[in-house]
C-alpha cells in the first residue's frame, strides 16, 4: 500500500509539472477545476464553479453562444452579441448589393428596427453537458462487425439526441479521445438572428490576405449580431414582433488596460485539432493531403476571382466563398511550410516506437492495448486508397449549389419514409428547418456561370482519375454526349443546367414534399446525376462506417494507452464543442534576432495606410484620427491606443470570435488568429511560438465612437460616451 501510494504521488506530481510547464490544452469545463492552482496563481479571480456550475446550470459559459462555426459572446441584456467581422460576414455579403454595398461601406442600425435579418445565421446559447459513455457504449455488444459497430453508435446517439431535444433544445452527442469518452451537449437553438453593427471593410478586413495569419496586424475584425426570440421568450422563427433574448449571463468590458504579462483566459468553440494523429497519417498530409489542397483552392480562387471582375453583383455574390477558400489556403500553405520545417513526423513516430516497447514489455498492458497500434495503421492505409477520388467528388456540391441541392433533396425524399431514428445522419425531422432555409437563401447568391466554371474544372480533374478510381456516374454521363474532353464536358453541363428545374427556388422547395418515387419521376437531369452520385456516396460511406468502427476499438485503446504512457492529464482534440484556455500576453521571438511586442496600435494602422487595397483605411478613420488622435483614456501616448494584440491561448478554427478575458472575466477582446510562426499548432503546440491574434476591445469602442458614431450601442454595453 505504501509503494502504491508512492506512485500516486510522483504521478500527480507529474502531472502538475506538466501543466506548469506550457499554457496548453483547450480542456473541456469540468475539467478546469483540476486547473485552478495554476489559474489562480497566474491572475484568475474566478473559480471554476463560476467559469461553469454543472449542479446549477449557470456561469460565464452561458455568455459564450456558437454561431455554428464561429463563437461568440452576449455583452448586453438585450441579447447583442459581439464576434469577429469575418464570422459575420455571410449576413453582411447576403444583406449587401451594389445600392447598398454594405461589404465596403459597412452598415449600423441606430435603432432596433433597423437590423437586418441574418437569414443563414444561428446562435446557439449553451445550457451544459454530462458524460454518457457507458449508454453509448453499451450499444455495441460482441461478434458485432465493424461496420454494425459504427452504425450501433449512430443509432444510440440519435436515442439520446432525441430524448434531449425538447423546449427549444438542440443536443449532440460528441466522442472524445477517439471514442473512449462520449458526451451529450445541450444548447439553446436561436434562429432569429439579425445583423445589427459591421465597421467598413477597410477596418473589418484591413490588410486582407497579405496581412493574414501575419504579425504584426492591424484588424478591426469584429462586428455586432442580436438575438431574438418570441414574445415568450422561447425560440422562434423571424418575426418583426419577437423581442431581444435575455441572456443568463453576458460579458463586461474591461474597467482596467490590458497590459503585457496579464492573465487572458477564453471560452469558446475550437473546430478540430490533430494533437493525438499518427506519424504515418501527418505523414500523408505532408506529401498528399495539404500540397493537392493548396493546388486545389488556388485554381477554384483563381475562377471565382474571373467570375467576380465581371460585374459588381457577381462579386459581391461570390465574396463569402472567396473569402473562405482563401482563408483556407493561406492556413494550407502554412500548415505544409510548418510541417515540412517542423521535423514533427520523426518525433511522432519515435513516441510510437517507445509505446509500442512500453506495452510489448508487460503482458498486461499487451493484452489490453497490443492491438490498438497495428489496426489503426491498417485502417489508415485503406482510407488512403481512395483518398484523391474522395476528395474531388466531396467537392462537386461545394463547386455547384444547384448540385449540392440536388443530393439533398435526394437524401430527404429517401429518408423521409423511414422512421427518424432509422434515417441517414443530417436527414431527420430536427434537420428539416436548416434544409428548408440552405435551399432557400441559396438563391440569393446563384451564378450559374459560376457554377459551370468550377464543375468544368473538377470534372477535368475526375476525368483524369485513374481506372480504379473512375467515377461511374459521370463517365456515362459524358460517354452519353458522343464526345471528349473539354468538348463533352460542355455540352453536359449545358444540358444539364437548361434542362434543371432546380434553380428556381419555387420548384426546389417544393421538392422537399415528395417521395422518392415521386422526385425521381420528374426526369430532371440534375436529380437524375444527384441520384447516382448518392449511390457512389452511400457505398463510400460504408467504408468510413467501418474504418469508425475500427477506430470504436483502436482508437480508444490507443488513447487509454497514451494517457497511461505519459502519466499526464490529456485533454480531448477540438471537435466544435465548448472549450476553456488560459494564456497571458506575450510576445515571442519568430527567428533569431527579432522579437515581435504584443501589441500593434493605432499608429501602426495609419502608418500601413496605402490608400489601395488591402491597405486602405476608410476617409472617416483617417479624420477621426487627424481629429481625437488615438482616443486613448489617458493611459497610453497619443498614436499609440493598442488594436491587436497576442496571447499564449491555444486556439484553432472555430475560435474565431471568441471573448478573451482578464481574470475578472470582463471582456478585453476576442480571437480571430492565430500567427504564421506556429501554422502546425493544430498538431503540436509551441510554448515559445504559439500565440492568438486578437483585436483589442480599446480598438473596437475607439471605432465605434469615433469612426462610426455608434452611441446606442456603446450606452447599450454600459461603455459612455467619452471614455474612448
Amino acid at each position: 500500500m505504501r509503494s502504491a501510494r508512492k506512485v500516486l504521488v510522483v504521478c500527480a506530481l507529474v502531472a502538475m509539472a506538466a501543466l506548469a510547464g506550457a499554457d496548453e490544452g483547450m480542456w473541456m469545463l469540468h475539467q478546469v477545476r483540476d486547473l485552478e492552482t495554476r489559474l489562480r496563481a497566474m491572475g484568475c479571480q474566478l473559480s471554476a464553479d463560476e467559469l461553469w456550475n454543472p449542479a446549477s446550470g449557470v456561469g460565464l459559459a452561458s455568455a459564450t453562444p456558437w454561431l455554428g462555426g464561429c463563437s461568440s459572446s452576449f455583452v448586453s441584456p438585450d441579447g447583442l452579441i459581439v464576434t469577429n467581422h469575418h464570422c459575420a460576414f455571410s449576413a453582411i455579403q447576403i444583406n449587401s448589393s451594389p445600392e447598398h454595398d454594405y461589404i465596403t461601406n459597412g452598415f449600423l442600425a441606430r435603432t432596433r428596427a433597423e437590423e437586418l435579418p441574418a437569414r443563414t445565421s444561428q446562435v446557439m446559447v449553451f445550457v451544459g453537458y454530462e458524460e454518457v459513455t457507458s449508454e453509448v457504449r453499451n450499444a455495441i455488444t460482441s461478434g458485432m462487425s465493424a461496420v454494425e459497430r459504427a452504425a450501433a453508435v449512430e443509432r444510440r446517439e440519435r436515442e439520446l439526441v432525441a430524448a434531449c431535444e425538447k423546449d427549444g433544445l438542440t443536443c449532440r452527442v460528441a466522442a472524445m479521445f477517439s471514442g473512449r469518452q462520449f458526451f451529450l451537449f445541450k444548447q439553446l437553438e436561436i434562429r432569429d438572428v439579425r445583423l445589427v453593427y459591421a465597421p467598413p471593410r477597410g477596418i473589418g478586413e484591413f490588410g486582407g490576405e497579405t496581412d493574414n495569419w501575419m504579425w504584426p496586424r492591424h484588424t478591426g475584425d469584429f462586428s455586432f449580431l442580436r438575438a431574438y426570440v418570441g414574445p415568450d421568450g422561447k425560440p422562434a422563427p423571424y418575426s418583426p414582433d419577437n423581442v431581444p433574448f435575455k441572456p443568463d449571463r453576458f460579458l463586461k468590458i474591461a474597467s482596467e488596460p490590458l497590459k503585457e504579462g496579464d492573465f487572458t483566459m477564453i471560452i469558446g468553440y475550437p473546430g478540430m485539432t490533430y494533437r493525438y494523429r499518427l506519424a504515418s497519417e501527418i505523414a500523408s498530409d505532408l506529401t498528399f493531403s495539404y500540397p493537392n489542397r493548396i493546388q486545389t483552392l488556388r485554381d477554384w480562387i483563381g475562377i471565382l476571382e474571373e467570375r467576380s471582375a465581371t460585374s459588381k453583383d457577381v462579386e459581391i455574390k461570390l465574396a463569402s466563398v472567396v473569402k473562405g477558400l482563401s482563408n483556407g489556403l493561406k492556413k494550407t500553405e502554412g500548415m505544409l511550410r510548418g510541417l515540412t520545417q517542423s521535423g514533427l513526423v520523426a518525433a511522432k513516430k519515435a513516441e510510437e516506437e517507445k509505446l509500442a516497447a512500453w506495452i510489448a514489455a508487460d503482458p498486461e498492458r499487451q493484452r489490453r492495448w497490443g492491438q490498438a497500434l497495428p489496426d489503426l495503421e491498417r485502417a489508415l492505409a485503406a482510407r488512403r486508397a481512395s483518398r484523391e477520388r474522395d476528395l474531388l467528388v466531396g467537392s462537386l456540391a461545394r463547386a455547384s449549389s444547384t448540385l449540392g441541392a440536388a443530393i439533398t433533396l435526394t437524401y430527404w425524399c429517401d429518408n423521409k419514409a423511414k422512421p427518424d431514428l432509422e434515417r441517414e445522419d443530417g436527414f431527420q425531422a430536427r434537420d428539416e428547418r436548416s434544409i428548408r432555409m440552405r435551399l432557400s437563401t441559396m438563391q440569393r447568391n446563384l451564378e450559374i456561370p459560376t457554377e459551370k466554371a468550377v464543375l468544368t474544372y473538377f470534372l477535368r480533374r475526375i476525368q483524369a482519375l485513374p481506372a480504379g478510381q473512375r467515377v461511374a456516374a459521370l463517365d456515362r454521363e459524358l460517354a452519353a454526349t458522343g464526345k471528349t474532353g473539354d468538348e463533352a464536358i460542355g455540352i453536359f453541363l449545358t444540358r444539364l443546367f437548361s434542362d434543371t428545374q432546380l434553380t428556381d427556388q419555387t420548384a426546389r422547395l417544393g421538392a422537399l414534399d415528395l417521395d422518392a418515387a415521386a422526385l425521381a419521376a420528374r426526369k430532371d437531369p440534375m436529380l437524375d446525376l444527384a441520384r447516382e452520385l448518392v449511390t457512389e456516396l452511400r457505398a463510400a460511406k460504408v467504408e468510413d462506417q467501418r474504418l469508425q468502427g475500427e477506430n470504436l476499438v483502436a482508437g480508444a485503446q490507443y488513447m487509454e494507452a497514451l494517457a497511461a504512457f505519459r502519466q499526464v492529464p490529456l485533454y480531448a482534440d477540438a471537435n466544435s464543442t465548448i472549450r476553456f484556455t488560459y494564456a497571458t500576453v506575450k510576445g515571442y521571438y519568430p527567428r533569431d534576432g527579432v522579437y515581435f511586442k504584443p501589441f500593434t496600435t493605432l499608429a501602426g494602422v495609419i502608418a500601413k495606410h496605402t490608400g489601395e487595397e488591402p491597405f486602405n483605411c476608410p476617409p472617416k478613420l483617417l479624420l477621426a484620427y487627424e481629429k481625437v488622435g488615438s482616443g486613448s483614456s489617458g493611459d497610453a501616448a497619443p498614436g499609440t491606443l493598442p488594436v491587436n494584440f497576442l496571447s499564449t491561448n491555444d486556439i484553432t478554427g472555430g475560435n474565431s470570435g471568441s471573448p478573451i478575458m482578464n481574470g475578472k472575466g470582463e471582456l478585453v477582446g476576442l480571437a480571430f488568429d492565430g500567427n504564421w510562426e506556429s501554422m502546425t499548432s493544430d498538431y503540436e503546440f509551441d510554448p515559445a511560438l504559439t500565440r492568438t491574434i486578437n483585436v483589442d476591445a480599446r480598438y473596437m469602442l475607439w471605432v465605434m465612437e469615433h469612426v462610426d458614431g455608434a452611441h446606442n450601442l456603446l450606452k447599450e454595453m454600459g461603455v459612455p460616451v467619452g471614455r474612448q
